[in-house]
């Protein structure tokens, strides 16, 4: 989503991860779509099953987002030296293409919730209050994504210069990443932090895996593009082991909220925490592993040229498809027939997901300064692939 760079060490632009993201994007858009069905077809027991399976299922990804996040920055920058002007350019683009998208959205979207509000639900300063929503990334509540990217830029400098110092760290940095994540939730047990999710400490399993795999992505490279050729026995073995998981995790994960919203069992808190960190955890090491496969077989299909752009633009449809939504509901019919109301849960999802894009792409095509929405337009190059020249769990709803 955050499109930082899309490029390997050697200036390459590897267009599979724009695949990923697109894969990253569609969860989003699920869950988004399908959470208010969660809650207003509970009554309908031959439905809400379907609903509920959607809607903890597809919850990978703003896990696979930070996962890529971290993965493409270290993909990038570990290779390179140090110095000053590096990290100067760095800090630049996000401001350029993810922090000013970041304030005019917040601003965007607390203005619209605010007119909607009665003077009585209004704060007391509207003003102080953006500006503490702005400091928490809580001006909506798709937000806190941004702003969780935000901090990793901060310990981004310290990360790379530590593991280049010492890189007999690298081998554990999936450890440390889900070390330092449960440690902050256990702190948050004791301490009740408030804001928790908006704290980049709660995804540090997924941002530390993105550092190994970036870190060790030329050892990888050429198992992903051509897992068929040479002694690969142990690494088909391994991806049969992590897709089956992944599946049996993703669907035993949608159970145990069937069963918490049906009211037929209720878990300890961490449970359903450490259910959806293990799924989507995998699920970052699946759709890599899916983009290069399809990319490697079919990269010249229209579908998956469609699904590159798709995630090319991943920012701005992430950024706008909430306020569509918000529209949407408002439009919802007041007296349907169990069918009519499938088929509106259904337009909201097609409305986020094509209407989104369109959008955001015809801003990107006409509109001279849409990088202040919308960030950086990464559609040009989203068709090449590696060796060719290339440019550059919350529970809430949305």
């Amino acid at each position: 989503m955050n499109n930082p760079l899309t490029a390997g060490a050697n200036g390459s632009r590897i267009s599979e991860i724009d695949l990923v993201r697109a894969f990253a994007m569609i969860g989003v858009l699920a869950v988004h779509a399908t959470s208010f069905a969660t809650l207003e077809m509970l009554d309908d027991p031959a439905s809400y099953p379907v609903y509920n399976f959607l809607n903890i299922f597809m919850k990978f990804g703003t896990p696979v987002f930070l996962f890529l996040s971290s993965f493409v920055l270290f993909m990038s920058y570990y290779a390179k030296p140090l110095s000053a002007g590096t990290f100067v350019s760095f800090y630049r683009k996000r401001l350029i293409h993810i922090i000013i998208p970041y304030l005019v959205f917040s601003t965007i979207y607390y203005i619209a919730v605010a007119v909607t509000r009665t003077e009585a639900e209004r704060p007391a300063s509207l003003v102080v209050d953006f500006v503490n929503k702005l400091a928490n990334g809580t001006a909506y509540s798709h937000l806190y994504f941004v702003f969780v990217s935000a901090q990793f830029y901060v310990l981004f400098p310290l990360a790379l210069w530590l593991l280049k110092k010492l890189p007999r760290l690298i081998p554990f940095c999936i450890p440390i990443g889900f070390a330092v994540q449960w440690g902050f939730y256990a702190l948050g047990q004791r301490l009740d932090i408030e804001h928790a999710s908006s704290w980049a400490f709660t995804y540090f399993s997924f941002y530390m895996l993105g550092v190994y795999m970036g870190i060790r992505f030329p050892a990888w490279r050429d198992r992903l593009r051509s897992p068929g050729k040479g002694p690969l026995t142990a690494y088909r073995v391994l991806s049969v082991l992590i897709w089956t998981g992944w599946l049996a995790g993703g669907i035993l994960h949608s159970r145990i909220w069937y069963d918490l919203r049906t009211g037929l069992e209720t878990l300890p808190l961490y449970v359903y925490s450490l259910y959806w960190n293990i799924y989507a955890f995998v699920s970052a090491l699946v759709f890599l592993q899916a983009a290069f496969h399809l990319g490697r077989r079919f990269g010249d299909a229209f579908l998956i040229r469609k699904l590159k752009a798709f995630g090319a633009m991943s920012l701005g449809i992430y950024l706008l498809h909430p306020l569509l939504l918000a529209v949407y509901r408002e439009l919802k019919p007041g007296a349907a027939s169990m069918p009519m109301l499938h088929l509106w849960y259904a337009g909201g999802f097609l409305l986020a997901l094509l209407g989104s894009a369109l959008i955001v792409w015809l801003s990107h095509r006409y509109l001279p300064f849409a990088w202040l929405l919308f960030g950086k337009n990464e559609i040009g190059g989203h068709n090449r692939r590696i060796g060719s020249p290339g440019s550059g769990a919350r529970l809430d709803r949305v």
